[in-house]
């Protein structure tokens, strides 16, 4: 191997490397200009395409250029003058943060050009060029590529007859296409005649074709492309789609940063069927833990000739003074056809209520405290709303603690509200309550093998207005509740037995029996009816019941504890009955009370987890009154790697009649058809009882390594209504969702989205 050291002066130095263990190593002689030959070409040395030889050689800068040193390898090597070089045969040469590649290369001090022909490649930290010629300026690092590809971050991708690179990340295109594929024919791009790439930036180009493989589709006179993956202002790329009931859209948007923390994005969306939608999202994280997102849309609609929208906010901050964390969450739609109309969320389609709040709430060791205002609505109809608000709640909870080193714990929950309920044209009504419950809790063992607990307390509940005796008014009246409570449970004994054998993965298991029994009590309190009820602090109806449950649980442990984890519950099973001991309280009867029983129905529940990704849980309750089944579910599933599938199967019936209520099957599967690329979800709910198709959804998803589409179909009906819709979304990388079709029918009109 040989060391050429080439300079401005009138001398080239040539060192030639002996074997490792040569004494003589670093053996050197001048040799005159005129006397240079090419090493290559002496006949004792291999040719540089045999592999054994290579010329290594150093070409510095005069000072004057910047100096700085350009090191490489080649096959062959020619020093025309003291300031032009010449290099051929595999030539690779590196300057600074930039490496040519190329079959010949010259490198000019001079202007310092560099000019390269056959397989050329210069690659500029993780952006690569590679065409059939180059020259390159070193100085401004720019430069021209003939027949050239170009890859840049973030997954650019882009070729034409002509690339030059005209400042460190700005490159300009002719004649060629951009995309985010990598492959020689890649799935989708845009053909362009003139383009430019800036870095961090757009790809803008003139008269462009979009084209599957080598189909084209559409054209563009103008195209932005987002070439960065940071936020960058600009108009983004269009969304083209369809709506059964509106007609062809065109949805337009434009992204404004506004600063490193903020920033929004305008939208339009113009239908061929006059319809015009506007709207805005505002995002923002001042801090780590402050964030938020505000999103407003309106529609022109010219069936109703009004202007319908929606609007949505979501902000949290984490950490506020005295260790706060502060919550908001807003939802409104203008109306309660706008989710069926125009959402393109099928998960948002069928949504019949809405909830908004708002909260600040802290927790300091023990002790928390939540302030609280929220709205609920519930649409019964679009004429008929319920809504329920805390205006607002303040609530102090105490959590267990122990009490001057006893077995004996305190806890308490606590609040103060200012409360509406108000129902569509029927009634409004607004009351104030304050809530206190204290509860001690001691704990009478700590025998492994037995559990023993009780607990009392008294909750004690304020009204400032109360129900009339009809419960059709306000009474104007004030209310207090106070209404004691009792808790005892022993759990155990309980017996277990180790066995010791392989199973599958398992070697070891433990069979565990225990009885639980659990005695509850609450006073019953007379005014009951005329309690304004609100939610579960005002329904708390008497009690003085007694449960027993008989449990059997059957643990394992894996042969191989690193790889499957350590010992976890394999199987359940569970009988339990509960028992009124009050003769004047029935936990069954018939219709017209003729037949009563203080015994509550067998209740049965059994699980099998044989591994994390299999479970199955059948469940029944059996009259005792009548020696009827009244209820009974089964589900299960089961996980394949990225496969999977589940059913739930459940029935209910009249104890007393033996007549059928419900009768209905879930089912929902998803499996990967093509690994990493191709996926088909369902779910399907039928009533055996009505004879009737509840509803199926399908979902076929294809993911590329530049693109992704989704189709989706959805059927929806009852017995009064039917409900239809499906969906085509086609994605880009870098781009979003750049095509959108979805139409579908309900009651026999077509309602778009």
């Amino acid at each position: 191997m040989l060391l050429v050291t080439l300079g401005s002066g009138a001398t080239a130095q040539i060192v030639e490397e002996w074997p490792d263990d040569d004494p003589i190593l670093g053996l050197q002689e001048e040799i005159e200009p005129d006397e240079t030959t090419v090493p290559s070409e002496e006949p004792e040395e291999p040719e540089a395409e045999s592999g054994l030889d290579r010329i290594h050689f150093q070409i510095p800068f005069p000072e004057e250029k910047g100096g700085g040193v350009a090191t490489g390898t080649a096959g062959n090597l020619e020093y025309v003058r003291e300031d032009y070089v010449v290099a051929s045969g595999g030539v690779e040469l590196q300057y600074q943060d930039l490496q040519f590649q190329g079959q010949r290369v010259t490198v000019d001090l001079k202007t310092e050009q560099v000019t390269a022909e056959g397989d050329v490649i210069i690659d500029q930290g993780p952006r690569r060029l590679v065409g059939e010629s180059l020259i390159f300026d070193l100085a401004t690092k720019t430069g021209t590529v003939t027949n050239a590809k170009a890859f840049v971050d973030p997954d650019i991708f882009f070729e034409g007859k002509i690339i030059k690179k005209v400042a460190e990340d700005v490159y300009e295109v002719t004649d060629g296409m951009v995309t985010s594929c990598i492959d020689d024919n890649p799935d989708w791009s845009f053909r362009l005649a003139q383009g430019r790439v800036e870095l961090g930036g757009w790809a803008k180009a003139k008269h462009a074709r979009f084209r599957v493989k080598k189909t084209p589709l559409l054209y563009f006179p103008k195209i932005l492309y987002p070439a960065s993956s940071g936020r960058k202002s600009g108009f983004l790329f269009p969304n083209l789609g369809y709506s059964e009931n509106r007609g062809a859209l065109l949805g337009l948007a434009y992204f404004q940063t506004l600063g490193p923390s903020f920033d929004t994005t305008f939208y339009m969306d113009l239908y061929s069927e006059k319809y015009l939608g506007l709207g805005n999202e505002f995002r923002y994280r001042p801090s780590e833990s402050t964030r938020g997102i505000f999103e407003g849309y309106v529609i022109d609609d010219p069936n109703s000739e009004e202007l319908r929208w929606k609007a949505f906010w979501s902000h949290v901050s984490d950490r506020l003074p005295m260790g706060l964390r502060g919550v908001v969450r807003y939802q409104n739609f203008s109306d309660f056809d706008f989710f069926r109309d125009f959402e393109r969320d099928f998960s948002n389609v069928a949504i019949r209520r809405l909830r908004s709040e708002g909260f600040l709430t802290g927790s300091w060791g023990q002790q928390s405290f939540t302030l609280l205002v929220d709205e609920n609505e519930t649409f019964i109809s679009s004429d008929d709303i319920t809504t329920a608000r805390r205006l607002p709640e303040a609530e102090y909870r105490l959590r267990p603690t122990q009490l001057a080193g006893l077995p004996i714990y305190l806890d308490l929950v606590s609040s103060v509200d200012y409360l509406q309920s108000a129902r569509t044209d029927r009634f409004d009504q607004k009351w104030g309550r304050a809530d206190i419950f204290p509860n001690l809790t001691a704990a009478l063992s700590t025998l492994p093998w037995l559990s023993v607990s009780v607990s009392a307390g008294e909750r004690v509940t304020w009204y400032s207005d109360s129900r009339t005796e009809d419960g059709t008014a306000l009474s104007g009246d004030s209310l207090t509740r106070a209404v004691a409570t009792a808790n005892s449970s022993i759990v155990g004994p309980s017996f277990s037995k180790v066995f010791e054998g392989k199973v599958g993965r398992f070697g070891k298991f433990k069979h565990i029996v225990e009885p639980r029994w659990n005695y509850r009590y609450i006073q019953d309190f007379e005014d009951s009816d005329e309690i304004l009820r609100f939610d579960e602090i005002d329904f708390i109806p008497f009690a003085n019941v007694f449960s027993f449950n008989f449990v059997n649980r059957l643990l394992a442990k894996p042969v191989d504890e690193e790889l499957h984890g350590g010992a976890r519950e394999i199987m359940s099973l569970e009988i339990g009955q509960l028992y009124s001991l009050d003769e004047t309280v029935f936990l069954q009867s018939s219709a017209d009370k003729t037949l009563t029983s203080t015994q509550g129905p067998v209740n049965l529940r059994y699980r099998f987890n044989p591994s994390r990704d299999a479970n199955l849980e059948a469940r029944l309750s059996y009259s005792t009154l009548f020696n009827e089944l009244f209820s009974t579910s089964i589900s299960g599933g089961m996980r394949f790697g990225p496969h999977g599938a589940g059913l739930t199967w459940f029935t209910s019936s009249n104890p007393e009649t033996g007549k059928t209520r419900g009768n209905q099957v879930r089912f929902y599967a998803g499996v990967e058809l093509w690994p990493s690329h191709l996926r088909l979800d369902t779910q399907i709910n039928y009533d055996f009882e009505l004879s009737l198709l509840q509803s199926q959804r399908y979902i076929l998803q294809y993911f590329s390594q530049c693109f992704g589409y989704r189709l989706e179909y959805r059927d929806w009906q009852s017995v009064t209504r039917e409900d239809r819709e499906f969906r085509f979304a086609l994605t880009l990388k870098n781009i979003g969702t750049f095509l959108d079709l979805t139409g579908g029918t309900r009651n026999g009109f077509n309602p778009g989205y």
